[in-house]
């Protein structure tokens, strides 16, 4: 199994840079992207999907519960530890659906505890989602016609708002709206896709190359000649994805 991705939550800078250096040491995670308030963790958990959030109880404005209590199902991390210097709030921890509850100042046997029991969670959220049945078309519906779009004819897949644009591999570009947003329409899609920016998915073997426009700024370009935009936090994964592929044929 590959490392876990972590997001790390906390009004603290120096709990953040404690944390991050614990789970170094221990290995067997990745810490994906961190925050220092609840907004911006929410928009995070959009962006970067991880497997696993470690969140503080008490911030400014919106606690760590409140943030959960935003969360869409859909969005909602498989495994969920709150890590905070407060025992009070174990138990309402544990009416969240949390994964574990781990005290600060840390511990680093009781931290391995919860990471391992995360690594155990994401295993049986993969294997679940391996019985689920995925979708092999998409039914778009245009004003007074319907019509079912198979997934072997999508190249790449675009956010627009309330709304996402299904671009073909013959359509030439144009696409075709269909009323469902990103994240919902992502958690039905099989492995031949990848997300690899909130506003894009592409269908792995559409890509032909990885480009960096800067440091900051990277893109996929696809079979069409389509040009898609990557996120830095998401290049490693799509990488390693590609090579998996690659090895296999």
């Amino acid at each position: 199994m590959s490392d876990l991705r972590a997001l790390v939550v906390d009004d603290e800078p120096l709990a953040r840079e404690g944390l991050r250096a614990e789970l170094a040491a221990l290995g067997g995670v990745t810490v994906v992207a961190e925050c220092g308030d609840a907004l911006a963790a929410h928009d995070a958990i959009r962006r970067v999907r991880p497997d696993l959030l470690f969140v503080d109880v008490e911030m400014p404005e919106i606690d760590g519960f409140a943030l959960l209590e935003r969360l869409a199902p859909e969005e909602t991390p498989p495994a969920v530890v709150f890590v905070t210097a407060y025992d009070a709030h174990a138990l309402r921890a544990f009416e969240a659906h949390a994964l574990d509850y781990v005290l600060k100042p840390l511990d680093r046997g009781r931290l391995r505890l919860a990471v391992e029991r995360a690594a155990q969670r994401v295993r049986e959220a993969e294997a679940l989602r391996a019985t689920l049945p995925h979708p092999e078309a998409l039914l778009v519906r245009d004003r007074n016609r319907t019509t079912l779009v198979p997934l072997d004819d999508v190249e790449w897949i675009e956010a627009e708002t309330y709304y996402v644009r299904l671009h073909g591999t013959t359509d030439g570009g144009r696409g075709r709206l269909l009323r469902e947003r990103m994240h919902v329409l992502e958690a039905r899609l099989d492995g031949r896709f990848f997300r690899t920016h909130r506003s894009a998915i592409v269908r792995l073997d559409r890509v032909r190359a990885v480009h960096s426009v800067s440091k900051y700024e990277h893109s996929v370009e696809l079979a069409s000649g389509a040009r898609v935009p990557l996120s830095r936090e998401r290049r490693a994964r799509l990488e390693a994805l590609l090579a998996e592929r690659s090895a296999a044929r």
